[in-house]
This record gives structure tokens, sequence and C-alpha cells, in this order.
């Protein structure tokens, strides 16, 4: 039996006369309102987002090429990576080839503070044609710079432009010049430049 039938009982049974009437009818109609009501309907399961690519990470950028583990030139080539820096708020220099094939140089300015090595990072300057440099200018003391990356006095085959640093390889007679990550004193007074040189031959 179920609840609307023993409400039907219970109204002819223990209420006389009109009110067991009224009752049995008031009873009778909210049964079937609740018998007749559609059921709701099923929640619709939540739309998953699209996956969407990582935002551009500037920082690590600079810090990869920083420490000739980037391929900043390849980068700096390839159509479109004007769009990627200014996306990432990267103020780009009149004069620089970014986007274009061939010898390009540059000055990339953070649209907001990055670090390299817990120095503040003004600028960052790159060339690249017979060799390529990555240079980050950093607010720094000389010795604060050479003890960031372990510089060392280089060899004489690299002093007319890099006094200290350190070779990411050993030379050969086929590779007299490896690359190397160097540090030297900054144009402005306060900065050191931090980077990464590549040598043709």
């Amino acid at each position: 039996m179920n609840a609307c039938s023993s409400m039907a009982i219970r109204a002819r049974g223990w209420v006389p006369g009109a009110l067991a009437g009224a009752l049995l009818a008031a009873g009778l109609s909210a049964c079937g309102e609740r018998g007749d009501a559609p059921s709701p309907p099923a929640a619709a399961a939540p739309a998953t987002p699209a996956a969407s690519a990582p935002a551009f990470d500037f920082a690590a950028w600079v810090a990869s090429n920083a420490a000739c583990a980037g391929g900043f030139i390849s980068d700096v080539q390839e159509a479109g990576f004007d769009k990627t820096l200014r996306d990432a708020g990267v103020g780009i220099s009149d004069d620089a080839s970014v986007g274009e094939v061939g010898v390009g140089s540059g000055t990339l300015t953070p649209g907001k503070p990055i670090r390299l090595h817990g120095f503040p990072v003004r600028r960052i300057e790159f060339d690249f044609g017979s060799g390529a440099t990555f240079a980050v200018v950093v607010e720094a003391t000389p010795e604060q710079a050479r003890a960031a990356i372990g510089a060392k006095p280089l060899p004489q085959v690299y002093r007319d432009v890099y006094s200290e640093g350190v070779p990411m390889a050993e030379a050969t007679e086929d590779v007299p010049m490896p690359d190397i990550r160097f540090v030297r004193k900054g144009d402005e007074p306060g900065t050191q430049e931090i980077g990464c040189a590549a040598f043709d031959g």
C-alpha cells in the first residue's frame, strides 16, 4: 500500500462527513501532482576545458640560453616568435631581427621583473652570424657574477673579448674555441653581463 492509499483510508475511517471528503480530495490531488510531475533531468557532466598550450616562460628561456643550454638562434628566427615575446610582455628593440632568417641582433627588455641567478635582469642583448652571443645584463657586482657561474680566467685565445668564464668543452685541434659561459662588466655602473658565446671554427 502506498502513502496515497493509506491517506485515503485514514481520511474515510477517522474523519466524519464533509471534512473527510475534503481531506480525501486534497490528499489525492497532492498525490496526483507528485506522481505526474516529470523527473528532473540528470545534471549534464561539466564540459572538460580544452587543454591550452602553456604560457611562454621568458625567465626560463633567458636562463637556459645564458647557460648555453637553449637554442635562441632558431627561436629568434622562427616566424611569429616576435608575437610570442610581446604576448609575454617582452619589449623588442626597433632594430631587432626577430622572426627573420639570417644574421641578426637585438635587445629584449622584460615587461615584468625577472632574475638570473637571483640578480635583477635589465635586458638581454643578442647577436648571431659569425658566432653568437647571448648576454644578460644584470644588477650585480663582478664578484657576485663570477661566483654565480663559477667563472675562472679563460685561455688566451678568448682574451680579445672575454677574460673570465667557463668553457663548455675541452679545446681540440678541430674546435680550438669551444662555446663558453662568460661574465664581463656591463656598460652601466653596477651591472654585469652573464651569458653564452659560441664561435665558428
